[in-house]
């Protein structure tokens, strides 16, 4: 030992070191306790459902995020988890995972896929960006089942509604005119077309017309009838005479005589206007040629409509004959009837 150097030792107390071990020990039972109430040394079990698949696990994760990432069951980004992810973990508890499936979805031109775990169309279609108008056309419709893989097409339907005007067309009224010649005419009155006003409803599928509904027509303007004054006078020449008329009817012509062949029983050799039944007595549809009108029959001569007959009806006529051999004799006849004057004039 060299000189003026003093090393000296003391000596550790026994209570100093019996204090240190059980610092020491105190330090270990509080880490481990503190690792017991977070749970890293606590097992929990938890039951994963996802789809048909049920998978109980024992864990000490913390999140129910961490027990699907540890049972190699990750959300994916379009997942449904009850409880959400960052709910705590306790044990016996139920995780429910619905799987977002992939739709291929068909609108507006353009296919793109949307991932969902919607159960129907409809809840689709409430949870999505995809937009639907209350007349667009799903197929399949919102009550379809949503499964992997489903193809849904959206039908864009548009309806708007259309107003159409279009003429209604006049109708020409003809009048005949005894009192001008015959073929010649003359406008009495100026035809103007009608208006009508149509309401429509147009239906657009997709930007293409594919049906239009008439909701209702108004007429917005009656059509005025053209009247044409139509002559009916004329002149024929007959043995050598001219006859003026005011009327040319081609009617089918019969014959009668007055007795009881062709009158039946009661006959009394008188017409319905009391005139003696004769020849020169012509019966008439009143309705064509009025009674007591003077008349020209070809193949007959000069007569007078007096009389009727239940079969005359429209251009047909009766001429009378004093025996029934003439009548027969004329038989049935297509011919001109010229009316030369009116009851009256």
């Amino acid at each position: 030992m060299t000189r003026g150097t003093v090393r000296s030792f003391a000596r550790v107390p026994a209570a100093f070191d019996r204090s240190r071990r059980l610092l020491i020990v105190l330090l270990v039972t509080a880490v481990v306790a503190a690792f017991a109430t977070s749970g890293m040394f606590s097992q929990k079990t938890v039951t994963v459902i996802t789809g048909d698949l049920e998978v109980r696990v024992k864990t000490s994760a913390r999140t129910v995020r961490e027990v699907l990432e540890t049972a190699g069951l990750p959300l994916g980004p379009r997942d449904e988890v009850s409880p959400p992810p960052e709910a705590p973990v306790e044990d016996g508890l139920i995780v429910a995972v619905r799987r977002a499936v992939p739709v291929l979805v068909e609108a507006d031109g353009r296919e793109f896929v949307l991932m969902t775990t919607a159960r129907t169309v409809g809840e689709l279609i409430a949870t999505s960006r995809l937009r639907v108008g209350p007349d667009d056309r799903l197929e399949p419709g919102r009550d379809a089942e949503v499964k992997a893989g489903l193809r849904l097409v959206v039908t864009r339907v548009v309806k708007s509604y259309q107003h159409r005007e279009e003429e209604i067309p006049f109708r020409t009224i003809r009048r005949e005119d005894m009192t001008m010649d015959l073929g010649r005419t003359v406008v009495a009155q100026r035809g103007r077309p009608g208006l009508r006003r149509t309401l429509l409803r147009v239906t657009y599928e997709d930007g293409r017309r594919t049906e239009v509904e008439v909701v209702r027509t108004t007429v917005v303007r009656e059509p005025v009838p053209e009247v044409v004054r139509v002559g009916t006078a004329g002149t024929i020449v007959r043995d050598g005479q001219t006859i003026r008329f005011l009327k040319a009817l081609k009617v089918t012509a019969t014959a009668y005589e007055p007795g009881p062949i062709s009158c039946g029983a009661w006959a009394d050799g008188y017409t319905c206007l009391g005139l003696r039944a004769t020849k020169g007595i012509i019966a008439v549809d009143p309705a064509v040629i009025p009674l007591w009108s003077r008349v020209y029959v070809d193949g007959y001569g000069f007569a007078v409509a007096g009389d009727v007959g239940s079969a005359i009806k429209g251009h047909r006529i009766d001429v009378c004959y004093d025996t029934y051999a003439e009548a027969m004799s004329w038989g049935v006849r297509r011919v001109m009837v010229y009316i030369l004057e009116l009851p009256g004039s």
